[in-house]
């Protein structure tokens, strides 16, 4: 484990959590956001799904493309993914933004609801995006979730043909039951939580409304029964302990990544237990990088707003 102490302002695990998402970061890119003006908007199917991703070709020809993974209800535009996509723009890198099923605007593209477990689509498109750029590196970052399917993806890579120069999860859920346990037990955050899910629920359900038996998941203000409800009736799964373990960061899944992969985290995350990362630095291709402050995914310094995230991610592909 590597224990840094990057100059974190404010130093509140709540404040640095919520200016992770936050639109006033985005006025740090002025009049001007390259990445979003020249991007590419593309629709990847597979047999299992059909995602939305956003590619935006670096002018300087690059030969690396950088894959952005948002988190939970967050998506290619979330604040994290397009202040990063930036720094890497700007260093000259390409930028792959993607989104996950049900996120941004992508919830007509497929009948079925998103649900953690559903990696084999992921990985899928991102064989989709290497078959697309054979002669260019790959490099994955993902955020919270986002980095949870980002470990699974580089656990998959020799099976899937896959190559990944270097990858970034940051703040990822390790052992999910724990992260939903902190999340309900935070006002805070259930609250955010559940109105950004129902949200996209809403959403879901005017598209296609046959798929909900009834309209109990309306009224639900608990979002653990939330998640019971709608993964009983819409997954394989028939409870959420099983379902929670479809997704953990278990050490078989460590041990089959032989990428060079950091794994990042801060002491104070509200919602993701420290204690989860105990299973992760045991080999020498993955690091774990902690530091005492920066919340949930915000690792932000000080009034420039630029988060640590984007420095590290950038000195560690340019070395």
């Amino acid at each position: 484990m590597i224990i840094c102490q990057p100059p974190i302002k404010p130093k509140n695990k709540h404040i640095q959590s919520i200016l992770a998402s936050s639109k006033l970061r985005l006025l740090r890119l002025r009049k001007s956001n390259p990445v979003v003006e020249h991007e590419v908007k593309q629709t990847l199917k597979n047999p299992l799904a059909t995602l939305l991703g956003y590619y935006t070709k670096n002018p300087n020809d690059s030969d690396t493309i950088a894959i952005l993974l948002h988190g939970w209800e967050g998506s290619s535009q979330s604040t994290y993914i397009q202040l990063l996509a930036d720094s890497l723009y700007q260093t000259g890198l390409d930028i792959y933004r993607l989104n996950l099923r049900d996120h941004g605007d992508s919830h007509h593209m497929n009948e079925a609801l998103f649900h953690s477990c559903r990696i084999e689509e992921v990985v899928h498109a991102m064989q989709n995006i290497q078959a697309q750029f054979p002669d260019k590196d790959l490099v994955m970052c993902g955020f919270s979730l986002g980095g949870n399917f980002a470990l699974r993806v580089a656990a998959r890579t020799k099976d899937a043909g896959l190559s990944f120069k270097h990858v970034f999860a940051v703040s990822p859920p390790i052992i999910p039951k724990h992260s939903m346990e902190a999340i309900h037990n935070s006002k805070i955050y259930n609250k955010y939580f559940l109105r950004k899910w129902k949200r996209s629920l809403h959403i879901k359900h005017q598209l296609f409304p046959h798929i909900f038996s009834d309209n109990r998941w309306q009224d639900e203000k608990n979002l653990e029964r939330l998640t019971q409800m709608l993964i009983v009736a819409h997954t394989e799964y028939t409870s959420t302990d099983d379902y929670f373990n479809g997704y953990s960061i278990t050490p078989e899944i460590i041990a089959e990544i032989n990428c060079p992969t950091h794994v990042i985290t801060a002491w104070d995350d509200p919602v993701i237990p420290f204690k989860d990362f105990s299973t992760i630095d045991r080999l020498p291709q993955i690091k774990l990088i902690t530091s005492k402050h920066g919340g949930h995914c915000g690792f932000v310094q000080g009034w420039s707003m630029r988060s640590w995230i984007e420095d590290h991610v950038i000195n560690e592909i340019t070395k």
